[in-house]
């Protein structure tokens, strides 16, 4: 069972810690709690999005309240009250997309201020504690002297860890349990998979529609999205499926050069503004439209106008427009 930390024992621990450390912890909790709050308000719309995605892409979809900040203080402080007067150490900062209006306060004032319905409030504030717990899961490893060699042994030498995992390294910071999850999940399915090197037969020849879609980096569909709903290519005209339409891909463009990085994101966004189908897959309730949106930010990567800056497994792929790309 995770060991759970009182507020004593978390300021304890974090006095303890190099100020990268801190400062990388801090940013977790803040930027945790900002996606957690998007991310319930893109579920009550029936958008089902991976847990890491980012905040300020998920408020892309959303025209109602989005969390701007959140304050620790350390102490009770006065200069950052509820609004009903009352001096606290957490405040958290929420902004309505559509008025503008802004409010501050404390957790337990959360659904008072927001008018939000309670289940949505109680979904919210249980996110924000998961949160809590994974700043203790850190602070936890970072007493007890974590080392991944204990946790996964064997990781290839050229192993591309996703950004969110090399983040922590970075700031020399532990893993996360569901972090670790994944990682040994993917190098167990890259352990498993057949080595290139190994392969003695020449590549077959692509024909032209091949070349348009497969151009960048020869992704396998069931490498992008892992559904049985959808096969893998074994024709030419099963291809067809993953070319996206030239009529999406202006608006495509158009998001990325707002700065939008996901790729789920613009899938969302593409169906909320009526410029795709809406199709689902039945189970995750994925937008179908997402491989092809990634054969084409691919495409837009081989062509020197996009860059693949990062993947969440099979969740999510990251790319961002290059500025001198941007029109």
């Amino acid at each position: 069972m995770p060991e759970i930390l009182t507020k004593e024992e978390r300021d304890e621990r974090m006095k303890t810690l190099t100020q990268e450390q801190k400062d990388f912890i801090q940013n977790h909790v803040r930027r945790g709690k900002k996606t957690t709050f998007a991310n319930h308000m893109a579920k009550d719309k029936g958008i089902v999005l991976p847990q890491d995605t980012e905040s300020e892409d998920i408020e892309h979809l959303l025209d109602g309240w989005v969390l701007i900040d959140y304050i620790d203080n350390g102490t009770v402080n006065p200069d950052t009250p509820c609004e009903c007067g009352r001096p606290l150490r957490y405040q958290y900062i929420v902004k309505h997309i559509g008025s503008n209006e802004i409010r501050t306060f404390g957790i337990n004032h959360f659904e008072e201020h927001t008018g939000l319905p309670a289940e949505i409030v109680k979904d919210i504030k249980n996110g924000f504690q998961q949160i809590d717990y994974e700043m203790d899961e850190l602070l936890v490893k970072l007493h007890n002297d974590w080392r991944l060699e204990d946790e996964v042994p064997y990781i290839p030498e050229d192993y591309p860890y996703p950004n969110d995992m090399q983040q922590h390294f970075d700031a020399n910071v532990p893993l996360l349990d569901r972090q670790i999850k994944r990682l040994k999940q993917s190098v167990l399915s890259l352990n498993a998979g057949p080595r290139r090197d190994d392969q003695q037969h020449e590549p077959e020849r692509k024909t032209p529609v091949m070349e348009s879609v497969y151009e960048a980096q020869e992704p396998d569909p069931l490498n992008l999205f892992s559904e049985e709903e959808m096969p893998a290519p074994k024709e030419e005209k099963d291809l067809q499926a993953y070319v996206l339409a030239y009529e999406y891909r202006d608006a495509v463009l158009e998001y990325l050069s707002q700065g939008v990085k996901s790729a789920r994101i613009i899938c969302e966004l593409l169906i909320k503004n009526n410029q795709a189908p809406a199709d689902r897959y039945s189970f995750s309730k994925r937008p179908k439209i997402y491989v092809p949106v990634c054969f084409y930010l691919d495409l837009l990567v081989s062509k020197g106008e996009a860059d693949h800056i990062g993947s969440l497994d099979l969740d999510d792929r990251y790319y961002n427009r290059r500025d001198g790309s941007r029109g």
